[in-house]
């Protein structure tokens, strides 16, 4: 078979992957702390370089475009002023650190609540890590909390009266893009090599969804109309092919 017919082919399944990640991004546009994920490109002689996480399909099909790996865009999300005492928003580099049955994870997402035991935790439950490694608990007879940017955390009955009740663990990544998602919101720290945080935490906020909205929909625009391109370069090379085929056949009668 015509090799160029390979390479349209490898053309559409990038594509479509591409668009399967600009659809997911703009499905959780609204999303708290959501990270836009991007595709990485490449073609076959230099898949070799990005080991497992190459897509490999045949050596024809790898003579054209392969999308070779994913990654995140940790670019700053915008700030939503909630007013609620338990809405943590991260201004810079860090992540808070969560506790589930799956291991540590780490997130962006500051939406926590306060559990019947005083835990504080994630929305389901997973309990939030202090400076100590261990669940942060607070006093759920005292409403009033208290944030410092720096993730320290103080509770009383009233402003005058507080009392320290821990610290927040901020955790930061020499390549925070490369961290393996773990559900949404969630991203898996294992084996990556931590840094010191640059990083404040703002109480009473909440950081939105970094996905560009517009941006987005003007590249699935484009990434739909490369597809439609390359769907058409198949659909002539197949008509091509069908044809010599019958006149190969043809002639030998």
């Amino acid at each position: 078979m015509d090799p160029g017919y390979y390479v349209a082919a490898g053309s559409l399944a990038a594509r479509s992957l591409q668009l399967e990640v600009l659809a997911n991004n703009l499905a959780n546009a609204g999303t708290v702390g959501y990270k836009r994920e991007l595709s990485f490109f490449t073609i076959f002689n230099k898949t070799q370089a990005f080991g497992a996480g190459a897509r490999s399909f045949s050596r024809d099909l790898n003579d054209g475009t392969l999308l070779a790996q994913k990654g995140l865009d940790m670019t700053q999300g915008a700030a939503k002023f909630t007013g609620a005492n338990l809405d943590l928003a991260i201004e810079g580099d860090a992540f808070f650190v969560l506790q589930t049955p799956q291991g540590t994870r780490v997130t962006r997402d500051g939406r926590f609540t306060l559990g019947k035991d005083g835990l504080l935790q994630a929305l389901d439950g997973s309990p939030v890590l202090g400076k100590n490694g261990q669940p942060i608990r607070l006093d759920p007879s005292k409403p009033q909390v208290n944030v410092g940017a720096d993730g320290s955390i103080s509770q009383g009955t009233t402003n005058q009266d507080q009392e320290s009740m821990g610290q927040l663990e901020l955790k930061a990544y020499a390549n925070p893009g490369s961290l393996p998602r773990a559900g949404v919101l969630r991203f898996e720290p294992a084996g990556q090599t931590e840094v010191p945080p640059r990083a404040t935490v703002s109480q009473g906020h909440l950081e939105q969804s970094s996905v560009d909205v517009p941006a987005a929909l003007v590249e699935m625009i484009r990434v739909n109309r490369l597809f439609e391109m390359s769907l058409k370069v198949a659909s002539t090379l197949s008509n091509d092919l069908d044809s010599r085929a019958i006149n190969d056949i043809a002639g030998l009668r």
